[in-house]
């Protein structure tokens, strides 16, 4: 008996797919997220985005406009003859998080996208940060006003690098990041000539630089945006560095310190860019 032999191949593909990261690198759970797309021309015709059961993909499978390109066929064992894909073009994809983890993000996304599209997510001000992490948590207002700044970036560097957040839209922020691998000087040892005793790791404190970026009028958002939409992603990450007033007047950074196991809030009053 012959080997069978293979009349007709028929492949398909999707024009999209994202990965989500969590933007402070902690553990990421995929869980709970969802993802639509829609023509950028077209906020009317959404597309909801379906979990892969193997991998961590949020993948479209069809777009609107995008059928002709998704298909191809073979016969005889020949290799799939994938048609040339139409010129790309851009649409809006938007990642929510049901359990309200990560703060909702937009962004634009060339179809067909080659591969899968990385989505970084920031926290929500009201997530629960990760064990063993150090937390900075606080608000962004704008001066003199005082109204809440959304969509801010704020920065924090330690000596061993620097971390980003992004505010909601009441500037409110959260950011998780690992505490700096240099110790600081540790207080002197039992049996010293001189010196108090040791205060253990609550005595650890860190000296953190904190700056802003803030610039309400580059912030780019999709044609018609839902209530729940917030900036393309680019442009708040874009903004340009704004100053922080603590009190003698505006400044480009601020220092503050960063004790072990105890959160830093930072009530920041801000002039935007």
């Amino acid at each position: 008996m012959g080997v069978p032999k293979e009349r007709e191949r028929i492949g398909y593909r999707a024009p999209l797919a994202v990965r989500c990261l969590d933007a402070a690198g902690a553990a990421f759970a995929r869980d709970g997220l969802s993802a639509v797309a829609w023509p950028e021309s077209d906020p009317a015709t959404t597309v909801r985005a379906t979990p892969s059961p193997f991998s961590d993909l949020l993948g479209f499978g069809t777009l609107p406009g995008r059928r002709a390109d998704r298909r191809a066929r073979s016969t005889d064992g020949e290799p799939l003859d994938w048609p040339v894909p139409a010129a790309p073009e851009p649409f809006v994809v938007r990642v929510t998080d049901r359990a309200r983890r990560y703060l909702p993000t937009t962004l634009l996304a060339q179809v067909p996208a080659g591969t899968p599209v990385a989505v970084p997510l920031y926290p929500a001000p009201g997530r629960q940060a990760p064990s063993g992490w150090a937390v900075v948590r606080g608000e962004l207002h704008g001066a003199p006003d005082g109204a809440p700044l959304g969509w801010g970036v704020v920065e924090v560097s330690t000596d061993a690098g620097r971390h980003t957040t992004v505010t909601d839209a009441d500037g409110r922020f959260l950011l998780c990041l690992p505490y700096p691998e240099a110790l600081p000087e540790l207080p002197e040892q039992p049996g010293a000539a001189a010196g108090p005793a040791p205060a253990g790791l609550a005595s650890l404190t860190w000296p953190v630089t904190v700056a802003v970026r803030c610039q309400p009028g580059a912030l780019r958002r999709p044609v018609e945006p839902a209530p729940q939409d917030p900036p393309y992603l680019d442009s708040i990450l874009g903004q340009a560095p704004a100053r922080i007033d603590p009190g003698g007047g505006p400044q480009p950074t601020v220092t503050e310190t960063l004790a072990f196991g105890t959160a830093l809030v930072l009530p920041l009053t801000v002039v935007p860019s």
